[in-house]
């Protein structure tokens, strides 16, 4: 994984430092109108959440057989704490991690993910959820993209960010 993790860096795997920044952000808002515009989950689905961090998401779920994997286990602790039986919570790779639930997610989130991964890593991991995936189910992505025209603001955030392969439009590394 390629990610800053030293200095100030750190205290964003501290989960309510990271929780508290993304919401000061407007992540509120943002993650609302992610579920319902983008996941459109409903109730009953299997989700998978890669790279769930404090499960953040689970808040604007419906009723659902949630699964959240990082590898950060203090964000675990934390999901596992305000969460509890809502959903499971795993510390580890989807890689290795779930193996034996082959075909079994309708929906599969990988937010904020590809971003920290290698164009092998990334691609490994791609190849890791597929068969996870039911044949009618989707797999979606959300990351930081570098673009021409973008606003300042926008760049300043890719730049401060703790991954270091925000791709460009065309999906290049920016280095």
């Amino acid at each position: 994984m390629a990610q800053r993790i030293s200095g100030a860096y750190r205290l964003i795997t501290i989960p309510s430092i990271y929780k508290g920044l993304m919401f000061s952000l407007g992540a509120d808002r943002a993650m609302s109108r992610y579920v319902n515009d983008v996941l459109q989950p409903k109730a009953g689905m299997k989700m998978l959440d890669v790279g769930c961090g404090p499960a953040n998401v689970l808040a604007y779920l419906p009723p659902i057989d949630y699964t959240g994997i990082d590898l950060n286990e203090k964000h675990i602790a934390y999901a596992r704490e305000v969460y509890g039986d809502r959903g499971r919570f795993i510390v580890g790779n989807v890689a290795h991690g779930l193996k034996q639930e082959e075909r079994a997610f309708h929906l599969i989130n990988v937010s904020g993910v590809l971003h920290h991964l290698g164009d092998d890593e990334a691609a490994a991991l791609f190849r890791s959820l597929k068969p996870l995936l039911k044949d009618d189910g989707k797999l979606i992505t959300l990351d930081p993209v570098w673009l021409s025209g973008q606003h300042t603001i926008a760049k300043l955030f890719n730049w401060l960010d703790s991954g270091m392969n925000i791709r460009t439009q065309e999906g290049t590394l920016d280095c």
